[in-house]
Parts: C-alpha cells; sequence; structure tokens
C-alpha cells in the first residue's frame, strides 16, 4: 500500500512539473513573438549602389560647404565644440535610402544601407563653441548633412504627496460625511536628449561657397 502511494505522489509531481515547464514554454514563447512583432524590419534599396559616383564627388571638385549648427531659443548658452558633423552625397542609391527613412513613420521599418555604401562620408567636427564646420573639395550635385545635438529639458510634473480628510458634521456634532483629497506637489523633471538635426544641400556650380545652417 505504501508503495502504491509513494508511486501515485510521484505521477502527481512528475504532472505537476511538467504543467510548469509548458506554462514557462508559453511565457518565452509569447515574449518572443511579441518581441519579433515589435522589432522593426530592415529594408534596403533596391538599387546599387555606385562607388565611383560618390567617389567623384566628395574628392574632385572644389566647392565648399560651410556653416553652423543652430543653436535652440531654449538653451543658448549650449557648447557646440567638437560636435560631429557627417556629409553622405546624395547617389541615386542614398536618394533612395532616403525615401525609405521618411515612409518610416510608424517605426515599422528600419532603413539600412550596405556598409559600402555608408563608408562613403565625410565626418567632420566643429571648430568653435558655435558649431561652426566646413566641407571642402566637393563637386555640384546635393548632399545630406546631419547631427546629433545634446539639449538640455526640461518637464514640469505633479508628484501626490499624501491626501487630506475632510470631515462634515451634523448640528449634533456627529459626523455625518467625510471624503478624502490628494495633496499634490510640483517638481521639474531636467533631462538630456540626443536629437537628430538634418538638411539636405545643392551645390550647383564648382568653386561655390554654400552657407549652410544645420
Amino acid at each position: 500500500m505504501e508503495n502504491v502511494n509513494f508511486k501515485g505522489k510521484l505521477i502527481l509531481d512528475m504532472m505537476k512539473s511538467i504543467k510548469w515547464l509548458l506554462l514557462i514554454s508559453y511565457v518565452l514563447f509569447y515574449e518572443t513573438f511579441v518581441n519579433a512583432q515589435d522589432r522593426p524590419i530592415p529594408v534596403f534599396p533596391a538599387s546599387s549602389f555606385n562607388k565611383d559616383q560618390a567617389d567623384d564627388m566628395l574628392n574632385n571638385g572644389t566647392a565648399i560647404l560651410q556653416g553652423v549648427v543652430v543653436k535652440k531659443k531654449k538653451n543658448p548658452d549650449n557648447t557646440y565644440l567638437g560636435i560631429i558633423v557627417t556629409l553622405f552625397p546624395c547617389t541615386s542609391y542614398f536618394d533612395e535610402w532616403y525615401e525609405l527613412n521618411k515612409k518610416n513613420k510608424k517605426g515599422k521599418t528600419l532603413a539600412m544601407m550596405s556598409p559600402e555604401a555608408y563608408s562613403y562620408r565625410i565626418v567632420t567636427k566643429a571648430s568653435d563653441k558655435d558649431g561652426t564646420f566646413v566641407f571642402r573639395n566637393l563637386r555640384p550635385g546635393k548632399y545630406y548633412l546631419q547631427t546629433l545635438v545634446r539639449q538640455g529639458k526640461m518637464h514640469e510634473m505633479w508628484n501626490q504627496v499624501g491626501t487630506s480628510m475632510s470631515v462634515g458634521y451634523n448640528i449634533y456634532g456627529q459626523a455625518v460625511t467625510s471624503y478624502s483629497r490628494p495633496i499634490y506637489e510640483d517638481f521639474k523633471l531636467f533631462y538630456e536628449t540626443d536629437d537628430l538635426v538634418k538638411t539636405l544641400v545643392e551645390v550647383t556650380s564648382e568653386g561655390q561657397i554654400v552657407n549652410v545652417k544645420l
């Protein structure tokens, strides 16, 4: 009899273990499925990258792009010394990537470039606190410029810190009504963000100096 009870208990324990394993497997599968659904789908331009066109635009010209990274009114004291500005030549491959990027309004896709296309860019640093930058030796054509600007921001919020109790009495001094009211305290949350700033610029002739506000 004891042996039968032992076997029965063993079977019950095994069934419980299997139940928990199935539950854990379901949870892991569900989380993986949901995360996969939330992840944007990488998309690439369909056209081939023309490295000769990109190389010619970046190295064989006499035009100059010069400009500044415009400061936000809320952060006039920001220093942009050393801020990185990146320039891409607008080849047909890049134009297709740019259109793919614009279509991604809901974050369902992620426009990507091939490693080779991404390598054909020029990176420079701002030479002073006002964010002054220069690109030289460019050919006529369109160019895409971008930078990440760190901005200090403030958000005003209300936080409940307690409650106050109000009691109503009748003429006999008996409590007949009561209600509570939340007590709020305002506070300011200070934080920083890296904002992408970008623009398209066109050089129309050799030797041209184009001024840019990014």
